[in-house]
């Protein structure tokens, strides 16, 4: 800003508080009062109606939005779980001995692929506890079933392991999905 424009706009407000002043002046105490009071009630509708207010209508909007957003994040993860999660490049045996290794079924099984998409997985004193895991959540994600499953408990007791071991067969086949898909 130049110094003349500048001057231009301090000559335009003294002008304006000089006539402001020339209005305020003649006016009773009353009459002063009442402007005064009228420029609070200004103010005050203008912060409520620019500060206050725009602020809590979002709160009431999210407060209404989070349960839904919560239910759908709950549907969106039961699914995220339900789709195959195979990495790319990756056969399905591959992904199956993974997931085995990663249960904690090391040493205990051996997969064997049969035709058709199906598996066979023979464990042998295997820790109960992490093969029922394994069996309730894996196979689903690699969209596989389990088609027979002949488990017994393990003769041998083991003091470190609490939950028992199991030994048997446990056969798997493609979900339904999985073959209409491919």
């Amino acid at each position: 800003m130049s110094r003349a424009t500048l001057a231009i706009y301090r000559a335009r407000w003294q002008r304006f508080s000089s006539q402001l002043h020339a209005r305020w002046q003649p006016l009773a105490l009353r009459e002063k009062r009442m402007v005064a009071g009228m420029a609070v009630v200004l103010v005050g509708l203008l912060i409520w109606l620019t500060l206050v207010k725009p602020p809590l209508a979002k709160i009431t909007f999210w407060q209404n939005e989070t349960p839904k957003l919560r239910a759908q994040t709950e549907a969106l993860e039961v699914l995220l779980r339900s789709v195959n999660v195979r990495p790319q490049g990756q056969s399905v045996g591959q992904s199956l001995e993974q997931s085995l290794q990663a249960a904690g079924l090391a040493g205990h099984y051996q997969l064997q692929a049969a035709d058709g998409g199906a598996w066979q997985l023979n464990v042998d004193a295997a820790p109960a506890d992490a093969l029922l895991d394994w069996l309730l959540s894996q196979p689903s994600q690699l969209s596989l079933q389990v088609v027979e499953a002949q488990l017994q408990r393990a003769s041998e007791t083991s003091t470190d392991v609490t939950a028992g071991t199991l030994s048997g067969t446990v056969r798997m086949d493609q979900a339904q999905g999985a073959k209409e898909a491919s």
